[in-house]
């Protein structure tokens, strides 16, 4: 089928212009170059028309091979040992750790590839990248390989593990974790995992591995590491809800268990990282929208929620997305941008988010008069990062943009039910591409 906006640049390209269908003339445009990119097709990507690709000179940019791939990923791995202070026989052990990552990236693709139902099975550098941004967020780990294995699970797990849809996939990825940390580390699972093994026979299972949590509310200093006491970590939980309620105009009477902790430290990672956003996906009523207000609260962030009304229209959201990226990238206050299928009034909100979650903005959405207030907002700050008072509004802009995108955090809560939101992934893919799935 016909693709219409790639119809009418190809119009550009065979006719020198458009037309002008109010007034029935042909308007030219002159000295004009274009500059596209797009992805190879497939996993949501049509292939676009002969027609208009004869225009262009092809560059194809290559994935990166195994080797290049495990020097970046060896070089940050190497850097956040010498941060951590490991002594040299444990670091000597991360390289491993980087060629395992390599391995589950490389097999994931071809093992568990997207179906209709798993439309959001697509991998990409992003993700191995999210796995060492994970780990690095561990500032002062235990000096034992255990310790750095029992780390470089968790990540992986939260990165790859969390998406899977199915038992079987999960007991496929666990039986892949499994092996890997004997053959790239020596050791045996069950014995860097054993303080897991509750039911004492021995071996660690699929469940008794969701035990393995990481949070940086557990130790009252804000420090990202291991929970070894789960009543401990319910007993924190529940003394922030009950101090969210103190201070809330509306209360939220949650009774916490295991699996509501275990979600809760999982926005709470997410949230905590450099552009982390989270795509939440479960039937209504999941408590996706309650988890995350606890461990934004936690967080010290604030939380923005826009109000559907029967009027509200393209025009109120605008004002709305106005709002909150004022209050991330003006005003530099921490923010989560809590968005729900149930609010999506006009599929045009999914394509502004879309935008958000990619670039930070959103083109053309604040006028030229607003661009003046925003650049004026952020002088003192643009000046203390090295950008001169002098400078013109639209470089204060960019600044203002690159902290909307440090300062806000996206959580997307989205049902699996019906077609909507596969079809939804296939369009809007930064979706998958930008946020760290948790099903």
């Amino acid at each position: 089928g016909a693709q219409p906006p790639i119809e009418l640049v190809r119009q550009f390209f065979d006719h020198g212009g458009w037309y002008d269908r109010g007034e029935l003339v042909m308007r030219t445009l002159q000295d004009v170059q274009f500059a596209a990119a797009m992805g190879p097709p497939g996993g949501g990507r049509n292939p676009i028309t002969p027609r208009m690709l004869r225009h262009f000179n092809l560059v194809s940019v290559c994935d990166f091979d195994d080797a290049s791939l495990t020097r970046v990923y060896g070089q940050i791995a190497d850097w956040w040992c010498r941060r951590a202070g490991l002594p040299s026989d444990v670091a000597g052990k991360t390289p491993n750790l980087v060629k395992a990552t390599l391995e589950i990236y490389n097999t994931i693709k071809l093992q568990l590839l997207p179906t209709p139902s798993k439309s959001h099975y697509t991998y990409n550098m992003r993700d191995l990248s999210k796995v060492w941004q994970g780990v690095s967020m561990v500032g002062n780990v235990q000096k034992d390989l255990g310790a750095v294995v029992r780390l470089w699970a968790h990540e992986s797990l939260r990165v790859f593990h969390d998406r899977l849809v199915d038992d079987a996939d999960r007991r496929w990825f666990f039986d892949f974790v499994k092996k890997m940390v004997s053959k790239h580390c020596g050791l045996q699972f069950d014995k860097v995992f054993e303080h897991l093994d509750f039911d004492g026979d021995g071996s660690v299972d699929i469940w008794e591995l969701r035990n393995l949590m990481y949070a940086d509310f557990y130790d009252g200093e804000g420090n990202y590491a291991e929970v070894t006491e789960m009543s401990q970590l319910l007993a924190v939980v529940e003394e922030q809800l009950v101090e969210y309620n103190q201070q809330s105009k509306t209360r939220m009477d949650l009774v916490l268990f295991l699996y509501a902790a275990e979600h809760i430290c999982r926005v709470s990672r997410v949230i905590r990282q450099e552009l982390g956003n989270a795509l939440l996906v479960g039937v209504g009523g999941s408590g996706r929208q309650s988890l995350t207000r606890i461990a934004a609260f936690m967080a010290e962030y604030q939380v923005f929620q826009i109000e559907i009304s029967k009027s509200y229209g393209a025009f109120e959201w605008r004002e709305d997305l106005k709002t909150v990226l004022r209050k991330a990238g003006a005003e530099g206050k921490p923010t989560v941008f809590l968005f729900s299928d149930t609010q999506i009034k006009m599929e045009s909100f999914l394509e502004d988010i879309n935008n958000v979650l990619n670039t930070g903005e959103v083109p053309n959405l604040f006028a030229k008069d607003e661009v003046a207030q925003i650049a004026e907002a952020v002088t003192a700050r643009a000046k203390k990062a090295g950008i001169n008072e002098s400078a013109p509004a639209q470089e204060k802009f960019k600044f203002f943009v690159q902290e909307c995108r440090k300062y806000l955090h996206c959580v997307l809560c989205m049902s699996p039910v019906g077609d909507a939101f596969r079809e939804r992934l296939r369009k809007f893919p930064s979706l998958v591409n930008c946020c760290t799935i948790d099903w």
